[in-house]
């Protein structure tokens, strides 16, 4: 497994939002538990802050993340985060969590990262306490708010 992360461009834009986490491969705005790479794409041409990343196991696209500044919540956060159907369940999660979370830390004034999920999401929340994620208590738009303190 050789994951890294790459920005969105002129040359894979269209595979990341065909990307997808619905078992079948259809294609919604809002999927289970995260918005569509197309949503996300879009949203970070409008709201500022945002870092918008595919994620590489070798020159294979298998997801994709958002994360940086919420000038919204005035904190640091991983927006989004997605691994495509076909390569769930392997492990590619926590690489490339571990990933985002490297990126962050180069950020000068990055001291927490926060990140926010569904409560049924079991496999999401087990994947961030296995980094340390804190639950903070506070739910926001239904989702539990987990944070992670880096310095």
């Amino acid at each position: 497994m050789q994951i890294h992360l790459k920005d969105i461009d002129n040359d894979n834009w269209i595979e990341c939002i065909f990307l997808t986490t619905n078992k079948e491969g259809q294609h919604f705005i809002n999927e289970e538990f995260v918005a569509s790479n197309a949503v996300s794409i879009a949203q970070s041409k409008i709201e500022n802050g945002w870092i918008t990343k595919a994620i590489y196991d070798e020159d294979q696209m298998i997801g994709f993340t958002m994360y940086g500044f919420s000038y919204e919540d005035h904190c640091y956060d991983i927006c989004r985060m997605m691994i495509d159907h076909k390569f769930q369940g392997q492990g590619y999660g926590k690489a490339a969590l571990g990933k985002v979370i490297e990126e962050m830390k180069k950020i000068e004034d990055c001291t927490e990262i926060f990140l926010s999920f569904e409560p049924e999401n079991q496999i999401g929340k087990r994947l961030y306490e296995s980094f340390n994620f804190q639950d903070t208590g506070k739910i926001v738009d239904g989702e539990l708010l987990y944070s992670l303190k880096l310095k």
